[in-house]
């Protein structure tokens, strides 16, 4: 079962793209990879190299390929894939509306009203995830299993080395980082920016202003 790959990517439009995987003296392999179809997966560029944490779901009729940014957002996806009645187009569908930081802080905050809000997500499929997942979500984040929103405890953001507090779920952080990886940054590191940017002006408030710092942060 495909587990990762990396290589170069041939084409990428409409949440697909062909990864091209081997080398002249071997030959070359492309594979079809669905993603979510999402602001932050612009990263993802033709022509250039990428690495893609897969999750291979097998059917009697067909062989499909998900592919995600990080191993984490793979977790979470799997993660969605747990609670009854949410299959991999569901699960797609909710990281191509939201990122993984925002959809965790609906299911732990008990946000039945925004998860009803995204399109193919009635009121019995919200209710089952918040359920199902709250508890699960909360023990991976404490864990460390999930890179978004690790040193969230209680509901609450910690901040770094005793330093201003980041809420790594709030608008400005989640708009500021995705900005940086569709410059090109990869997910991990494009947090990393954003918090030395939030952590050094604690005034920052417009995500232009935080991508302005960020970028100064020496990353």
């Amino acid at each position: 079962m495909l587990a990762y790959l990396s290589g170069i990517i041939k084409e990428r439009q409409n949440g697909e793209m062909i990864l091209v995987v081997g080398s002249d003296s071997q030959g070359f392999v492309g594979y079809q990879i669905k993603t979510p179809d999402h602001p932050r997966y612009e990263a993802y560029l033709p022509q250039q190299k990428a690495e893609v944490y897969l999750y291979t779901h097998v059917r009697e009729d067909a062989l499909d390929l998900y592919g995600f940014l990080s191993a984490s957002e793979k977790n979470f996806f799997m993660t969605l894939l747990s609670v009854s009645g949410v299959g991999p187009k569901m699960a797609l569908s909710l990281l191509s509306q939201f990122d993984e930081a925002a959809l965790i802080e609906m299911i732990l905050s008990g946000d039945k009203e925004g998860l009803t809000g995204i399109s193919g997500v009635g009121k019995k499929t919200a209710e089952r995830m918040i359920l199902e997942l709250k508890d699960t979500v909360q023990k991976k984040l404490e864990a460390g299993v999930f890179a978004v929103a690790s040193n969230r405890k209680s509901g609450r953001s910690q901040s770094a080395a005793g330093g201003t507090a980041i809420d790594r779920s709030s608008k400005l952080f989640i708009e500021a980082y995705l900005a940086l990886q569709g410059l090109g940054y990869k997910e991990i590191q494009a947090k990393q920016m954003v918090e030395a940017a939030i952590q050094k002006k604690a005034e920052l408030n417009k995500v232009e202003d935080v991508i302005k710092h960020a970028l100064q942060s020496g990353f």
